[in-house]
Parts: structure tokens; sequence; C-alpha cells
């Protein structure tokens, strides 16, 4: 089957998880599909997704939905500068394993979160600056600099840390669960 044209990440992932499911290896599988993508925009290729809003104009925010596993670090994308990157294990065990319900969890987690647009200077008012390009992994959540501001109480660079702290006690917590869990049970 042809790959899909376009460079979207929704195509990026779509043609990667087409090839793999075909049994293509997947270093080939994203050498491939990102080189369809590369070809689709030095052509002029027809976008894939309606442009965004000029204040979220290339950028992504929220949950990374993937076909191909977490932790590969294979779709491109832009992000606001100031944001902050969930790790895939950490919104999955934040769902009890399940990558779909960590993606509520953490909705809900910041649904306190003032909604300003980070492009005219978000709940501080001061510009957060250009978008960043990124390669993430399907089961990663973006947040927006206004939630990592909220999570500083007022404060990016308080946000940031204070995020990095509960990564890394929630990584803890898993592993100690993991750990506790009983081993497969046996015929």
């Amino acid at each position: 089957m042809p790959l899909a044209k376009g460079s979207s990440q929704k195509t990026i992932s779509r043609n990667i998880g087409e090839m793999v499911h075909a049994g293509h290896p997947q270093a080939q599988a994203v050498a491939a599909a990102l080189n369809t993508a590369r070809s689709a925009k030095a052509e002029g290729g027809l976008p894939q997704r309606p442009p965004a809003p000029a204040a979220d104009a290339g950028v992504h925010l929220g949950p990374i939905h993937s076909p191909v596993a977490g932790r590969t670090d294979h779709l491109p994308m832009n992000v606001p500068s100031g944001s902050y990157v969930i790790p895939a294990d950490i919104v999955s065990s934040l769902g009890e394993g399940n990558t779909m319900a960590g993606f509520r969890a953490v909705k809900q987690m910041f649904r306190g979160a003032p909604k300003g647009s980070y492009a005219e200077g978000g709940i501080t008012g001061a510009p957060v600056g250009e978008p960043v390009p990124i390669v993430a992994a399907g089961g990663e959540y973006v947040l927006s600099p206004d939630e990592v501001i909220w999570s500083g109480g007022g404060d990016i660079d308080a946000g940031h840390r204070a995020l990095d702290k509960w990564i890394t006690d929630t990584r803890k917590e898993l592993i100690k669960t993991l750990q506790k869990l009983p081993g497969p049970k046996k015929d």
C-alpha cells in the first residue's frame, strides 16, 4: 500500500503504523514516513488538516496519540516555548497502565489551570517565545506554558522544577508498586 502524502503528525504516524503493521522494521518505517513527509513539503503538498488558529500556529498541546509504542521519540512537532512534556510511562501509570485513562487523569489534574493564550503572554502577560521543534513519542502529554506557570504558582521556572520533581516521585512510586505485584499466574 502506498504511503499517504502529507507532512502532518497524524499522517506521519499513520504511515509509520501501516509500515510496521505490514512487517517492516520500525527504523525503516520511520525513515520512509519522514522521507514521504519531506517530499510532500517540498512539492507543496496539500495540508492533511486545517491550519491551526494564528495564536496556536503549528504547535501541539495535550495528548500525543500514535499507533507506534511509546518511548520511541519519532514524532516531529513544535511545542510552545515554556511547555512541558510528560513522559509516556508517567501518563500510563496515572491510568493504571492505560494510556487513554492516563490522558484523562492529566487533563483532570490541570483542569484548574487558567486558560490564557501563551502566544499573547499567557497568564503572566510575558510572551513565552517562538515554538520549539521536538521529536516526541506517542503516549506523552504536552502541557501548555500556562499549565506550567500554574504548577509553579505563577513562575514558569518553578513550574518546570515542580513538574520535574513530580515526575521523579511518580516514577519512584510506580517502581515500588510494580515490585509489589505478583508474578504471572502459572497454570
